[in-house]
């Protein structure tokens, strides 16, 4: 049976939309808001690509999860804590895809015929984090999933995040790992951390 996606919308003011996914089951959830967004399709347009992400993340983009699941395993061997978080960010070069073409507007009236040089290597980066990863796993108790009864015990949580000024998308992924730190699943989480980077990676319109 196919599920049902539900696409929740609000505009704050003319353009400016605060949106949410829902329906995508699996502990996964969908949330941001874009301030450039006046009609209906473009908001479908814009969630339905970061949904079906066709743009594959260069591969720097997922050593992220590698680097902060390592550094989350290393906290738990080193201390005795009841939650653990790490966040990592990194340049994907966002920023400068949506200035550069006022950038070339103005040289180009300023100074006619003069080519600017543009430097388009993904992996040289050298701007603000646009894109993050977080990691949590935090002991409490819930409702247990699929259950009327409590659970004690070890909740993991994933998150990306794709941030620019009037752009914000997180995906979000978590998860029980049962009441035993040593049974937290990190080969889930790396997943997770994985497919939710692939989806925010997918967030802005031009990179």
């Amino acid at each position: 049976m196919r599920r049902r996606v539900k696409l929740y919308a609000k505009w704050v003011n003319p353009g400016d939309a605060e949106w949410q996914v829902y329906g995508l089951g699996g502990g996964w959830s969908v949330w941001g808001k874009f301030d450039n967004c006046v009609s209906r399709r473009c908001l479908m347009e814009r969630v339905l690509s970061i949904i079906r992400a066709p743009r594959e993340p260069p591969r720097r983009v997922f050593k992220m999860a590698d680097v902060a699941l390592d550094h989350l395993v290393g906290m738990i061997g080193d201390a005795d804590l009841h939650s653990y978080e790490v966040r990592l960010g990194v340049d994907i070069g966002a920023g400068e895809a949506y200035v550069r073409p006022l950038v070339s507007a103005v040289l180009s009236r300023l100074a006619p015929g003069q080519a600017t040089k543009q430097n388009d290597d993904e992996e040289d980066g050298g701007g603000y984090p646009e894109l993050f990863i977080g990691m949590e796993l935090a002991y409490d108790a819930y409702d247990c999933p699929d259950s009327d009864e409590l659970c004690e015990g070890w909740w993991a949580e994933v998150w990306a995040k794709f941030g620019l000024e009037g752009e914000r998308c997180v995906v979000a992924w978590s998860r029980y790992m049962g009441p035993d730190v040593e049974d937290v699943d990190a080969e889930a989480m790396r997943r997770a951390a994985y497919k939710a980077l692939r989806h925010a990676y997918n967030a802005p319109v031009r990179i």
